[in-house]
């Protein structure tokens, strides 16, 4: 490798350092957030996905819920944009 291919290779392992050291940073941000608590219906509105999805969500426990008698209720923090893998399962889960 030459010096400028492996200035640019530092280049990228200091930015990804970086992108990990924020996403750290804003996972602490979120918890320290209060809780907003929202119906399923918004939550699946924001998701843009059905309410069973989130439901199912809740109960894998990727997204934070709570059942108040009849109503469950979803935690607006734990709504975060979904991740590739996600994204394939809601289409999945969309299509039943």
């Amino acid at each position: 490798m030459t010096a400028a291919e492996l200035a640019t290779v530092d280049h990228v392992a200091a930015l990804e350092r970086k992108l990990v050291d924020l996403d750290a940073k804003l996972d602490r941000v979120l918890a320290s957030l209060p809780s907003q608590w929202i119906s399923l219906a918004d939550a699946a509105e924001r998701m843009g996905c059905d309410p069973r999805t989130i439901t199912a969500a809740i109960v894998r426990g990727e997204i934070v819920g709570r059942r108040v008698g009849r109503r469950w209720l979803v935690d607006a923090a734990s709504l975060r944009p979904a991740a590739a893998e996600q994204v394939s399962r809601f289409a999945r889960e969309a299509r039943r």
